[in-house]
């Protein structure tokens, strides 16, 4: 069984004096006490991070209000992440980071081949990134750095990155340093996972009429996003901030699965003396006989989908989602799904290009389910936690991938 080694954090004083919104600390190498200089200090999902000095020093001014997860990285070493929330500014810290270790495999695991970028960019590309206009405007700087293995036997594809992924992205005037910690397309299963900390510094320019342009299309993404979903139901603002929410349920067609185990059904028809005949899909291939009414439903019912979805009329409001609201965290749960509609805009083209190439446009429309059960906390920054209990499909299961992506700390305009 793999040993995750523990990252150690040490809160050596809490200072008083005015800088109250400040963070402070040193990071140093966990085996000989040795300052880590160029280290990463950052508030994942916002514009808020340093650098270590040369001795391994840092300062983290301005720090937001609200509950976050503090990153300290550095090539070489594990990843190190301390949560904390306002209320205990200012910090001071002792990060210690221990040294990554290539494991060598004692068990028998599944065979994989490594593979690089000319294989697997685009799929990365895709699902990373994603296939919206403003992923056509995201460049990687740094793309020959991330590797892939790839698992035939479950047909899956696994990516990695030694140092963070320098995202470029000129459509909301943001650079993104990305740091990968998980990342998979199962085909099997047709599923996406990544997980990682991300750090946005804004994209520095002197022409007025871009970075107007860059706050007109911050502000166009941040309308309907799940930023914006859980700002307003911390807010309690639902409906006045465009959302229509109603219950959902999952089940299986049970009548598409009867018919499938109808002895001697198939999908080969054949007509004699006005009498549709169904085949058998076995060796013996027995011609059993159907009156064409019946063939006619079972065909009908056969085209189906697995899983019937039964929206509930009633709109859900905040109050009804929000079990409880406790030292300003609010705290989030439903029962099987929720249908999330996004009334102030409509779907995108290239989301209808690469999902429903066969219909007009609509309201957005998105599915959420709490896997395994579990309660998300929200804050009034629209940051929640577990994020990877909170999965989207729909609307958002396309929409919210980096290209798209905006900072815990972005403000719309008034």
């Amino acid at each position: 069984m793999k040993t995750i080694p523990a990252i150690l954090f040490f809160i050596l004083m809490t200072v008083t004096g005015d800088a109250q919104s400040i963070i402070k600390g040193k990071v140093v190498n966990a085996a000989t006490g040795a300052g880590i200089p160029g280290s990463s200090i950052f508030i994942t999902n916002t514009s808020k991070g340093t650098v270590s000095d040369g001795n391994g020093f840092f300062q983290l001014e301005n720090v937001p209000a609200g509950k976050h997860e503090l990153v300290i990285s550095s090539v070489g070493y594990t990843t190190a992440t301390y949560s904390f929330s306002d209320a205990q500014l200012p910090l001071q810290l002792k990060v210690e980071l221990i040294v990554k270790v290539k494991e060598l495999g004692n068990v028998v695991v599944e065979q994989s081949v490594e593979e690089g970028w000319d294989k697997w960019g685009k799929t990365f590309m895709d699902n990373f990134v994603g296939t919206t206009a403003e992923a056509a405007q995201c460049r990687i700087r740094n793309e020959q750095k991330i590797r892939f293995r790839y698992y035939k036997k479950s047909n899956r594809v696994v990516a990695y990155c030694d140092e963070p992924i320098i995202l470029e992205n000129k459509a909301l005037g943001y650079t993104i340093s990305y740091q990968l910690e998980n990342f998979e397309v199962n085909f099997r299963d047709r599923s996406t996972f990544f997980l990682g900390y991300s750090l946005f510094e804004p994209i520095s320019t002197s022409n007025s009429k871009k970075q107007q342009k860059w706050i007109d299309k911050r502000q166009e993404i941040y309308t309907g996003s799940v930023m914006h979903f859980m700002r307003s139901l911390y807010a309690n603002r639902l409906a006045e901030e465009g959302f229509e929410v109603r219950h959902m349920t999952r089940v299986p067609n049970e009548e598409k699965q009867r018919i499938r185990k109808i002895k001697g059904l198939s999908t080969h028809y054949a007509v004699s003396n006005g009498v549709t005949v169904m085949t058998g899909a076995g060796n013996n291939d027995t011609a059993i006989t159907h009156p064409p009414d019946s063939v006619s439903y079972y065909r009908a019912v056969l085209r189906q989908p697995d899983i019937i979805e039964r929206i509930g009329i009633d709109l859900l409001t905040a109050d009804s989602l929000i079990i409880e609201r406790k030292d300003n965290v609010s705290f989030l749960y439903f029962p099987d799904y929720i249908y999330v509609t996004v009334k102030s805009k409509r779907e995108a083209a290239e989301y209808l290009l690469t999902q429903y190439p066969k219909r007009a446009a609509t309201y957005q429309r998105s599915f959420v389910v709490l896997l395994n059960d579990k309660i998300i906390s929200i804050d009034k920054n629209g940051n929640y936690y577990d994020p990877q209990d909170f999965f989207t499909s729909g609307y958002w299961g396309w929409s919210e991938k980096m290209a798209n992506t905006l900072p815990l700390d972005y403000e719309p305009q008034k």
